[in-house]
């Protein structure tokens, strides 16, 4: 049987990490504002083969990348795969989608099999490994059944497939969907906006895995519990935090970016982490003290390299981001974060896309 090449791509959340579903609960609390991030690809994705298979199973095996092979075979049926994607175990997010496509295609899907034979995107670090693996699913059926499936709806069977797990995560992270585009997101209730991001210069950022651990769960259990009415004046402050707080830095983010103003981005990811530190960081202290986070961004080594820095994805000890002065000093921050830190460093750089 044919098979056919499928790659996506992990997620970067520049700014407005947890605005996607905070946006959300506008339907349910007016006052909120629409949440608002710059979300771009990384260079590290998902690379697998996938083929139709004449028995009605769902098969995939995936390589990890420290080399550990998984696999699972669920039977193609609704309350099979609903099943499997309610435990939280490592193919619920594949088994989530899968059930979604069966729902949205039956009849024009069978069964399939993907093997995801080379992974570089790492697990649980904030750039959203869950959210790649789902659209990676909703990409091979739609290549494997001639399904012709646009980039969004892509990205919304993708969410369908994640929130049927016991994942708490918004629609952004699905946009790992769109690859290196940097792309605005706005989340309003159930209205989602996409649009290009201006960006006149290019951005040389390093990623750093820190090598430590976070629950992405618990974070957003801790921080819903402010939605979608807040019961005190942390909660609050919370609430202001993924509303006008964020959009307002994110409005400044895109200004800079247009401008080729990288000094600014990197000073506006400096005030976007302490503001998250401020009123974020009390409703979940066990997880957003994160030191193994704040002591990369302030080593002093890096300082002299880097126009500023954050955390990603839920926040936490799981990776921080860097942007470097320029290419020269991106390569040297890599050398720092590896051999002082015993980090594991990922440069990623976003391209421009208009002329300065």
């Amino acid at each position: 049987m044919t098979e056919h090449d499928v790659f996506v791509s992990g997620r970067l959340c520049l700014f407005g990490e947890h605005s996607d579903w905070a946006g959300a609960y506008h339907e349910q609390n007016q006052s909120i504002p629409e949440g608002t991030t710059i979300v771009v690809g990384t260079q590290e994705g998902l690379y697998a083969r996938a083929r139709a298979l004449d028995k009605p199973v769902f098969s995939m095996m995936s390589t990890l990348e420290d080399g550990v092979t998984k696999q699972v075979e669920i039977l193609f049926e609704e309350t099979a795969m609903l099943e499997e994607a309610q435990k939280g175990d490592f193919f619920s997010y594949a088994a989530g989608t899968a059930y979604q496509m069966l729902r949205h295609y039956g009849g024009r899907v069978h069964g399939l099999m993907i093997h995801n034979y080379r992974s570089t995107l790492p697990m649980a670090k904030g750039l959203s490994s869950s959210a790649a693996i789902c659209v990676l699913v909703a990409r091979a059926y739609s290549a494997v059944y001639g399904l012709q499936l646009t980039v969004r709806e892509e990205m919304e069977l993708g969410y369908q497939g994640e929130i049927v797990t016991p994942s708490k995560c918004g629609r952004m992270d699905q946009a790992c969907a769109y690859g290196s585009m940097p792309v605005v997101m706005k989340f309003k209730g159930a209205q989602l906006v996409v649009e290009d991001a201006k960006l006149s210069v290019p951005l040389p950022l390093v990623l750093v895995d820190l090598r430590a651990q976070k629950d992405t769960v618990r974070i957003l259990t801790a921080l819903q519990e402010a939605y979608p009415e807040p019961k005190n004046a942390d909660q609050e402050r919370m609430q202001e935090l993924l509303g006008h707080v964020n959009n307002s830095i994110v409005a400044r983010v895109l200004q800079a970016m247009a401008k080729g103003d990288a000094q600014a981005v990197g000073s506006l990811m400096c005030e976007a982490q302490r503001e998250f530190d401020a009123r974020a960081g009390p409703l979940c202290p066990d997880q957003l003290t994160a030191p193994v986070l704040h002591k990369v961004l302030t080593y002093p080594a890096l300082q002299p390299h880097i126009w500023g820095g954050k955390g990603i994805g839920s926040q936490g000890d799981g990776t921080a981001q860097l942007l470097c002065k320029g290419p020269e000093e991106q390569a040297k921050v890599c050398q720092i974060v590896q051999e002082e830190l015993q980090k594991l460093a990922m440069p990623l750089t976003v391209r421009a896309n208009v002329s300065k």
